[in-house]
């Protein structure tokens, strides 16, 4: 039977060609998994060429995911092509709209022809709106723009400079968590707090392995923090103060939560930049990159760019952000296996100028890694299993079980991959699970509450041997996932006892936690990811960077992700001391940084 479209498709077709009108139009639409939820790229394709093409993505990171959106179908347009160039910064969502768009053409049945390109002109070199600037702030995120706008109130000529097309950095993907002692919402809901008090919960929530003098600091510095992001409008919902949302609680409440994110807190402050860069006093520098720092006689003096380019400076400040895209780095100091959910920017180029500088690193192993992270392929996460997935037991290659699996503590679970060889851990499930449980595996943004959908990807990677491993006996499933086959078996044969007598007696699970393990079965191989990195180079309550000597290095200051959160909250996740960290430690720099370039 002619379908509705076959037929009008056929009435255009005749008319074209009897009539000689132009061709017709025809809209082919697919989607994709993008970093927050679905990406749909819509193609109007006429007479063989790109005519427009759409994207869609209302739950990508605004400013980083919707660079994609916005940029990458101009590109598709011109080239006549949706195999363009992806945006670096927004590496997650450009995947989405090429695989979507290639998804959409694909059923459309059109061969496109690129368009022939003129070779890409020579880039020029930056044109600062001013020479001889005081300041140089390496790195435009949140924290770097603190530190500029610091520097710059302070009456510092200064240079923001950053890779990206755009300002903000990782925070446009953080979740707008605060936290401070003192700060007057805290006042107003009659809570008593003290700085003081503040820091003996960090130390106490971080077991102590935070920097005194730095944690000191920032417990006294980080309500002026959340009350200026008040003064300029911040939205704190009720603007009650909470307890933390962290594993370990704070003893009284005093988190706070900015509606709309870290996004919001970029938008707050990018026009105060903006009114510095109009006034002459800042020089806003994106797409640039810099490639180095000059070192002279023990100082920093300021910075060479990828095209040779050099720019000096009093003082330079390192805005860098982690290192959480940096594989070397992350091999180096924490983990063999191990995927990421940082941008593709966070490479950990302030390590690197560091290092030159001469600076000591501290806490560079305190990494706040989660488990259940699926290597498919590649280095970025696409896929998760979860953690809390009923009845499954983790072991490690030997086969040994390792973690009390499905207990409260997320702590024991990281562990348990800091423990396993090659920071490996294989989930073990049962047929009887996968028929009757929603999937255990998560993809992109999540699956939308369809099991069939989840289990069919895991079927996809069972079908192709990548990750995800089935026996009909354990002896054949230890065979094909690489597991010794005696000690799983030894495993399962324990555990099994405990399910019967109703008592884990190795972990102490909970009894109504435990599912005999019956074939056919399952493994996934599973690893750490990250999304943040905490250690970083040492510096002093100043937010000068400090030698192997503990002095400080002349014209070196940093702050946010790059000086390493650990330094300042120890080894626990603290909510809300990463962001307000980010305007703590950025106009500490920045108002130093500024002091010691004017000879104050």
């Amino acid at each position: 039977m002619m379908t509705k479209k076959t037929l009008s498709m056929l009435l255009a077709l005749v008319m074209t060609l009897c009539l000689g009108v132009t061709a017709f139009a025809e809209d082919y639409t697919a989607t994709a998994k993008g970093f927050g939820g679905d990406v749909t790229v819509t193609l109007t394709i006429e007479d063989g060429k790109l005519t427009n093409v759409q994207a869609e993505g209302p739950d990508e990171t605004a400013g980083i995911g919707t660079m994609a959106i916005e940029q990458l179908p101009g590109a598709m347009v011109e080239r006549n092509s949706v195999e363009v160039d992806a945006v670096a910064s927004a590496t997650v969502t450009s995947t989405a709209v090429l695989a979507a768009a290639a998804d959409a053409l694909g059923q459309s049945g059109v061969t496109l022809e690129a368009a022939q390109q003129a070779a890409p002109a020579e880039k020029e070199s930056v044109k600062p709106a001013f020479e001889n600037p005081d300041v140089i702030v390496i790195g435009a995120g949140f924290s770097g723009m603190n530190a500029a706008l610091e520097a710059a109130e302070n009456g510092a000529k200064v240079y923001l400079i950053d890779k990206n097309n755009a300002m903000g950095g990782s925070i446009r993907f953080a979740g707008g968590t605060t936290s401070a002692a003192g700060a007057k919402m805290q006042i107003a809901a009659g809570v008593e707090d003290s700085p003081e008090n503040f820091q003996a919960d960090i130390v106490r929530m971080g077991g102590g392995t935070n920097v005194e003098e730095l944690t000191r600091k920032h417990t006294e510095c980080a309500a002026a923090a959340i009350d200026w992001l008040d003064s300029l409008g911040a939205d704190f919902g009720d603007r009650e103060p909470k307890m933390s949302s962290s594993y370990d609680a704070f003893n009284v409440p005093r988190e706070y939560r900015v509606q709309g994110g870290g996004n919001a807190m970029v938008e707050l402050v990018k026009p105060l930049i903006e009114q510095h860069v109009e006034k002459g006093d800042i020089a806003l520098l994106l797409e640039t990159e810099v490639a180095d720092i000059i070192v002279e006689d023990g100082a920093v003096k300021g910075v060479v760019l990828t095209d040779g380019s050099e720019y000096r400076a009093a003082a330079t400040i390192l805005a860098t952000g982690g290192y959480g895209h940096n594989e070397e780095l992350l091999h180096r100091y924490n983990y063999k296996n191990v995927l990421t959910m940082s941008p593709s920017f966070v490479t950990g180029d302030g390590y690197k100028f560091a290092e030159k500088a001469g600076a000591i690193f501290n806490n560079m192993d305190y990494l706040p890694a989660y488990p259940g992270g699926v290597p498919v392929g590649g280095f970025d996460v696409s896929c998760t299993a979860s953690v809390q997935y009923p009845g499954v037991i983790w072991v490690d290659n030997t086969g040994s079980r390792m973690v009390k699996e499905l207990g409260s503590l997320d702590s024991e679970r990281k562990a348990a991959y800091a423990g396993a060889p090659e920071n490996l851990v294989y989930m073990i499930l049962t047929q009887q699970m996968k028929d009757t449980q929603d999937p255990i595996l998560s993809v992109g943004g999540g699956f939308s509450g369809k099991p069939d959908e989840g289990w069919a990807y895991f079927d996809e990677l069972l079908a192709s041997g990548n990750c995800v491993y089935k026996g009909e006996t354990l002896e054949e499933l230890a065979q094909n996932a690489g597991i010794d086959a005696a000690g799983l078996a030894a495993t399962v044969e324990a555990y099994n006892g405990y399910v019967q007598a109703g008592e884990d007696k190795e972990f102490g699970r909970a009894a109504d936690t435990l599912a005999k393990l019956e074939g056919p079965f399952y493994a996934i191989k599973t690893c750490p990811y990250v999304m943040l990195t905490k250690g970083g180079p040492l510096m002093n309550p100043d937010a000068q960077t400090l030698n192997a000597d503990h002095e400080p290095i002349p014209g070196l200051y940093q702050c946010g992700e790059l000086t390493g959160g650990a330094n300042v909250g120890g080894s626990a996740n603290i909510g809300g001391l990463a962001n307000t960290s980010c305007i703590v430690w950025g106009k500490i720099a920045g108002a130093n940084a500024a002091a010691y370039a004017l000879g104050k």
